[in-house]
């Protein structure tokens, strides 16, 4: 009998064959079920207090996580795209949840496999159709990155979908290190500003974009750095970036992705101004 997956270790769901691999009969189920220690979902699905709300919803609903919902359990970087569940489902259905439920079309004719979330692949391929372009270059960057997909894979994925939604995902990188870095980059791209990644502008270590000639952008990923050895390697990074020569612009979570607006203002400010351009100041070259 098929062991239980480590993906539904790890988000406390069971199948039936689950509990029957581990022993448990059919009575002791039903005792588990009434005393609270398992909940039944339908559909030969159980959980437990500890499994994830959004997993739970959508079994109890007969369906399976996808796109964005299905990404984080996979453990991509996700944007906050709001609390929307990213789900779809086995057969056609008129039923809706507004304000809950994101609802994936068409309909799957099975599911292919016995996992409580869709495989990657397929979930990005709804993320595709769904997100809007920089949202879903994000998932797949972060994909690229953390290496749970191959450049052919995202390839093929970009493939099936519609020409127009290529166009404007454009070109996906494999080095961004988060998906703040990856929304600054598109966007200064799109301004038809050189870009590049992950470049190693002082010894030991590396910025996350070098903007032109000599603007170093570092792209805070997380909301709150908890950590002071964190906050003191962000410092040592930047006065390193500055004795080479560079000017160092950081941009933190919430400037990135709450205060977007005003970002892409400073941005257009530094790039009309040619802050970016020229040689470093002085006169270290690249």
């Amino acid at each position: 009998m098929v062991p239980r997956s480590p993906l539904r270790r790890r988000l406390h769901v069971w199948t039936a064959a689950d509990l029957r691999a581990a022993g448990i009969s059919r009575h002791r189920q039903q005792r588990l079920v009434a005393d609270g220690s398992l909940r039944g979902y339908g559909g030969g699905w159980f959980g437990t207090a500890e499994t994830p709300d959004d997993v739970a919803g959508a079994l109890f609903r007969g369906n399976r996580l996808t796109c964005l919902s299905a990404a984080r359990i996979h453990g991509l970087w996700t944007p906050d795209l709001g609390p929307d569940v990213h789900e779809t489902s086995r057969r056609p259905t008129s039923e809706e949840h507004a304000g809950v439920v994101s609802r994936h079309r068409p309909a799957l004719r099975r599911w292919p496999d016995d996992e409580p979330v869709l495989p990657l692949d397929a979930a990005l391929s709804h993320a595709l159709s769904c997100l809007d372009a920089d949202s879903a270059a994000v998932l797949l960057e972060s994909a690229l990155e953390r290496r749970l997909l191959v450049p052919s894979q995202v390839d093929l994925l970009l493939a099936e979908a519609p020409a127009r939604r290529r166009r404007a995902i454009g070109r996906v990188s494999a080095l961004a290190g988060s998906g703040s870095e990856t929304r600054v980059r598109r966007y200064l791209e799109r301004r038809g500003v050189r870009v590049r990644e992950q470049v190693a502008v002082f010894e030991g270590g590396r910025v996350d974009l070098l903007v032109g000639d000599r603007l170093v952008i570092e792209c805070d990923s997380v909301r709150h750095h908890g950590e002071r050895s964190r906050y003191y390697a962000d410092r040592s990074r930047d006065r390193a970036s500055l004795i080479e020569g560079c000017l160092v612009l950081r941009l933190t979570w919430e400037d990135i992705w709450l205060r977007w607006e005003e970002t892409r203002g400073a941005l257009d400010t530094l790039i009309r101004r040619r802050v970016h351009r020229g040689q470093r100041l002085g006169g270290a070259g690249l």
